[in-house]
């Protein structure tokens, strides 16, 4: 395996850098929280990303991310979380209305119901017992919109929605967002694709099901700012998984870009042995 991981370095390093411009990206963090194995970082560490990026980008809401920019001076940036953790409300949200940042929450509705299958397969992959996964209530997710941030889906089951059927996919977005709305009472129409590469977790069958059921923006996985040719429905995210303020600097900045292009290139094999962790973040 190291010998792969040393060969995808030097094929990033020979990429060419990504041409200059306004520079727009999409953080996506999951849990933020002292000691979950599962957590994109510390409130600590949260604390610190905040300060900043209220200090040196413009955070902008999720929906406003392909809107034309009238000044290139500043990064645009803005804020999803994934999948529903109780921590979004303990810890997210006040941290976020310290810093008058807005941000969009995307919410898997099996999840916060509890499913059994569900909980389960989170666990497994979160490596944790089903009962340290502590999730939203639907209490939690109406006072955030409340609040004023945005709601989003993330799907009912969290399934990798490539490898469905054209119906159990379209069922997987149109159950969360029905959900959601009947729940909340507005419409829902973001929605963020779980694990969320293209080509991989996610299909261009997959792209115009959720236009039929409704969503006007959706985002991806991709190591990648905002690009001018990006559509609606497949924008580009980073993860945040552990990151100091440094490497989180990186990627606002387009230092791992690189990582993006190599992604659309590498056959599927070895883009998923370089990142075991595709099939666990998402």
């Amino acid at each position: 395996m190291g010998w792969l991981k040393q060969s995808a370095k030097q094929v990033l390093a020979a990429l060419p850098r990504r041409v200059t411009g306004p520079r727009t990206v999409v953080l996506c963090y999951h849990s933020v929280h002292p000691d979950h194995p599962y957590a994109s970082v510390t409130p600590a560490a949260f604390e610190e990303h905040l300060t900043w990026l209220a200090a040196e980008c413009d955070v902008v809401p999720f929906a406003d991310v392909l809107a034309p920019r009238h000044s290139d001076a500043r990064p645009a940036v803005a804020l999803t979380f994934d999948d529903g953790y109780s921590d979004n409300h303990e810890f997210v949200a006040p941290a976020l209305e310290r810093h008058r940042l807005p941000a969009t929450f995307f919410i898997t509705t099996g999840l916060i119901d509890r499913a059994t299958a569900v909980i389960c397969r989170f666990a497994s992959q979160r490596r944790c017992l089903p009962c340290d996964l502590d999730t939203l209530t639907w209490a939690e997710i109406a006072d955030l919109r409340a609040r004023g941030f945005a709601i989003g889906a993330h799907t009912h089951t969290h399934p990798v929605l490539a490898d469905l059927s054209d119906a159990a996919a379209r069922d997987e977005m149109a159950r969360a967002k029905d959900l959601l709305e009947h729940r909340l009472g507005f419409p829902v129409t973001s929605m963020a694709y779980p694990y969320g590469k293209l080509g991989r977790h996610v299909s261009e069958r997959t792209l115009d099901l959720a236009a039929s059921v409704g969503y006007h923006h959706a985002a991806t996985v991709r190591f990648s700012g905002v690009e001018r040719g990006d559509r609606p429905l497949a924008v580009p995210r980073f993860f945040v998984a552990g990151d100091n303020l440094a490497r989180l600097q990186a990627k606002v900045r387009g230092d791992w870009d690189r990582i993006g292009r190599w992604q659309e290139r590498a056959p599927r094999w070895l883009a998923r042995a370089v990142s075991p962790h595709d099939y666990v973040l998402g």
